[in-house]
Formats: structure tokens, C-alpha cells, sequence
């Protein structure tokens, strides 16, 4: 695991000829190493940091953490169904418990003897039938195969087009977003209406100044827990209580009226979509902050006049700190994005994952689904494994994949959700979890003793 250059490896490409190179070291790059290691897959992984961890690493560059950052996925569904988190979790981890789970995960399953740490990866080219990778630490290896596990989170999003005007107090992303005391004594303006976004301006109500918070349309928002239960989990136990999915949705926005969590009753507008078509916001204290008069609710900004700001109601105010909580763009560094294509500023990728210009690299945990991390980290994991050995063994289940990724636009619920950059890799989980199941068992096509996943799990 050093930084030296085998020289087979730059010559004969012979050493790594049934190795997979995986970029990343967050939950996605373990959880796919875990499949691929139990699959009988050799893996190389290459991480940035010391050490695993991602967006949940909070010392490190690629950190996305804040003092009081907790879960807003419950337990019962982040955790791994055959790895569970320890019984003294809380219903919502911190981000210091989910940190040490992430890496408790990699220990488990012999990660950690196949990772470079502190080997960020500086350039991946195509060379032969696979791909050469560089590291900053000296490594420079050939693969056949390449998993990009690199994170969504990576370079901040501001709104675009830019707003008319000059603000001249500080500017914060959210990226840079590590407690409270940051706002201490300010005029605080967040613009955002994400988890992140409201998640901030919560805590910003302790030591501002002054709140505002602006969004730019209505939002559901959800609280935490109903009947005692992680709300996720009580909406999972409804099951089939209702004869359709509206009458099941209108129930749920009843019992969120009901417990205080209709955003018009705070004379926030009424969202202009369905409770099901954007990415839950899981928080609790928003509503209860704003009906106590700590934040005060605004709409889009029209323009900025030094630290006045303007908003498209007519109204204005002063501030000292303007917090954008307005996303993350797709970022690849080591490389060139032409190879990729391209469709509404993200990668035109086959189930979110696999270009369909390209078959020897693949791209994981670019996709976002109203769950909890465990059966995705799962799932792609296993899809990961399905299609690096029929990659190795060429079956007639491979070339029916490759023929198919092409022209199949397989229903993810793309068109249900908003029309977001945000939402444009937003699946729904359970349409998803069919689809990779269905094209495992084609990629499982002519692999001795092999039997494809639904056949084996209904012989179980």
C-alpha cells in the first residue's frame, strides 16, 4: 500500500487485470468495496483523507458536518439490515455516532487493508480497454474497471443567475457551516429551504442577532416523530391501511396539520406539488422558531444595496451574514468531464450510475431516494458486484445489459418529483430498488452457478 509504481502494472497491465479500482472512501465507496471483497472481487481504494468517513468526516476538507447535526434519516433504516448500529443509538444518530458506525463498517469487512489513505486521486484517463489512475501520493496503477464513489456533496451552488446588486457584509456557504457561534450578535439572513437550510437557521435563532429565512416556494415540512415513532417509521406502518396512494398521502398531511406542521397556518405559502414529489424536510423546531416570532419567514430576493437586502415582496432588511444553504454541484476533478455526457448540468447516467457512452467505469451514490442509507448502500453494492462479474466473464447477460442501457428509460419517478436541479437525481426508492434488481438478474445471465437474485431470494 505504498505509493510505488509496480512496473507491470504501467507495462503489461497484467497485475490489475481483474482488479477494481474504487474512488472515495464515504459510505458508498465502503459499502461497495464490502460486496465486491465478498464477492471474491480484488478492490484498490483511494481515499483523500486519513481516513473513511466522507461527508460525515467532520476534520477533514470533504466534511459536511455542524455541531448539531443529527440524523434526518431514522436508525432503523440508515443501518446496514446486516450490520446494525449499537443498541444505545438514539432513534436519530449525531453525526459523531454515524461517523464511527461508517468506520466501525469498514473495519467489519476487511476495508481498511485495501484502502490508500491520504491519496487523493489527481487524474483517471482511458488507456487501453481500461483506465490509468494517479494519486498525489505517487500511486499510478491500471484498472479495467473504476467505481467513482466521490460524493454529491463537492462544490458549493449559489443561485444562478446571480442576484441583482452588491451585498457587502459576509458570506457563508453551508459548506462552511460548523456551529452557531458563527453567527453570534449578526443580522443573519439564510437562503435555503433544504434540510441543511432549515436545520441552520434553527440553530442561528440562539446567537443571532436577528433570523430571516428565505425560500422560494412552500415546503411539507415533517416532523421527527408521530405517535412516538421516527415519523418514517410510522408512515412505513400505515401499509396498505388505505386504498390508494392519495387517500394515504391526505391522511398523512391531516396528522401533520394536526400536529402543528402545516406551513400555512404560519402564513408560509401552500406548496404547489404533492407531499410525495420532493425530498422530505425532517424538522421539528422550524415552524415552532417562526410561530415564536425567532425567524422571520421571507420570499426570493429581488436584489441586494450593500447590506440592505431586497426582497420580491417589497420588503427589505438589513444584515450582517447571508448563509446560502443552496445545494452542491457534481464535481470530478481527475477527469475530463467530456467523456461524460451531459443532460440538464448532470452526467446522462443509466439508473443514475452507468454512462451509457462508457462501460469500464461506474458511478455510485449520485442518486438521492426518500430512505434511509441501508438498503441503497446494499443495493448498489450488489449491483456493483453483478456487473463487475459479468464484466470479467463477458456472459450474454453483459452484452444484453450493454445493448439495454442504451435505450431503456426505466421509470425512476423522475417526472413526479419538482423541477429542481436538486431533485434532478431523485428516485423513487422503491421503483429504484426494482429496477437494479431486474438488471442484476440480466447481467447474472450465463454465470455458472449463479442464480439470479429474485430466483435466489424466492427459493429463501
Amino acid at each position: 500500500m505504498n505509493g510505488q509504481t509496480d512496473r507491470s502494472e504501467k507495462t503489461g497491465m497484467s497485475e490489475n487485470a481483474r482488479k477494481i479500482a474504487i474512488v472515495g472512501g464515504g459510505p458508498t465507496g465502503i459499502g461497495v468495496a464490502r460486496e465486491l471483497i465478498e464477492g471474491g472481487i480484488e478492490v484498490d481504494l483511494y481515499e483523500a483523507e486519513a481516513d473513511f468517513g466522507g461527508v460525515w468526516n467532520s476534520g477533514a476538507s470533504c466534511g459536511r458536518t455542524y455541531e448539531s447535526l443529527h440524523l434526518i434519516s431514522p436508525k432503523f433504516n440508515t443501518q446496514v439490515p446486516d450490520f446494525p448500529m449499537p443498541e444505545d443509538y438514539p432513534p436519530y444518530p449525531n453525526h459523531r455516532q454515524m461517523l464511527a458506525y461508517i468506520r466501525d463498517y469498514a473495519r467489519a469487512f476487511g476495508i481498511h487493508e485495501r484502502a490508500h489513505f491520504n491519496a487523493p486521486v489527481e487524474s483517471l484517463t482511458p488507456e487501453g480497454d481500461g483506465w490509468r489512475l494517479k494519486t498525489g501520493a505517487g500511486h499510478d496503477a491500471w484498472y479495467p474497471l473504476v467505481v467513482v464513489c466521490n460524493g454529491l456533496q463537492r462544490e458549493p451552488l449559489y443561485p444562478d443567475p446571480a442576484y441583482p446588486g452588491e451585498f457587502t457584509g459576509e458570506i457563508l456557504h453551508v459548506r462552511d457551516y460548523k456551529s452557531a457561534d458563527q453567527f453570534r450578535g449578526k443580522r443573519v439572513l439564510v437562503v435555503g429551504g433544504g434540510n441543511s437550510g432549515c436545520d441552520v437557521v434553527v440553530d442561528a435563532v440562539h446567537t443571532a442577532a436577528s433570523v430571516h429565512h428565505s425560500t422560494r416556494r412552500g415546503y411539507y415540512y415533517q416532523p421527527k416523530f408521530i405517535g412516538g415513532k421516527p415519523t418514517p417509521q410510522w408512515m412505513l406502518e400505515l401499509g396498505n391501511k388505505f386504498s390508494s396512494k392519495e387517500e394515504t398521502l391526505a391522511y398523512i398531511e391531516e396528522v401533520f396539520r394536526l400536529a402543528g406542521y402545516d406551513g400555512t397556518d404560519y402564513g408560509l405559502p401552500k406548496p404547489d406539488y404533492p407531499l410525495d414529489a420532493a425530498h422530505p424536510v425532517m424538522n421539528s423546531l422550524l415552524l415552532y422558531h417562526i410561530g415564536h416570532g425567532d425567524i422571520v419567514p421571507k420570499g426570493d430576493i429581488e436584489r441586494f444595496d450593500g447590506k440592505t437586502v431586497h426582497f420580491k415582496d417589497g420588503s427589505s432588511a438589513d444584515f450582517d451574514l447571508i448563509l446560502y444553504a443552496t445545494g452542491y454541484s457534481r464535481d470530478f476533478p481527475f477527469l475530463d468531464t467530456s467523456l461524460l455526457e451531459w443532460k440538464g448540468g448532470i452526467p446522462d447516467l443509466f439508473l443514475h450510475s452507468t454512462p451509457r457512452n462508457l462501460d469500464n467505469i461506474l458511478f455510485m451514490g449520485f442518486i438521492i431516494a426518500a430512505g434511509g442509507l441501508g438498503d441503497g448502500l446494499k443495493n448498489q453494492g450488489q449491483y456493483v458486484l453483478a456487473y463487475a462479474r459479468a464484466w470479467f466473464a463477458k456472459t450474454p447477460g453483459l452484452e444484453r445489459f450493454l445493448a439495454a442501457k442504451k435505450t431503456d428509460t426505466p421509470d425512476l419517478g423522475q417526472t413526479h418529483f419538482i423541477d429542481s436541479y436538486r431533485h434532478r437525481w431523485e428516485a423513487d426508492l422503491w421503483m429504484l430498488l426494482g429496477h437494479m434488481r431486474r438488471y442484476r438478474d440480466m447481467l447474472a445471465e450465463g454465470l455458472p452457478e449463479t442464480q439470479p437474485e429474485s430466483r435466489r431470494e424466492a427459493a429463501q
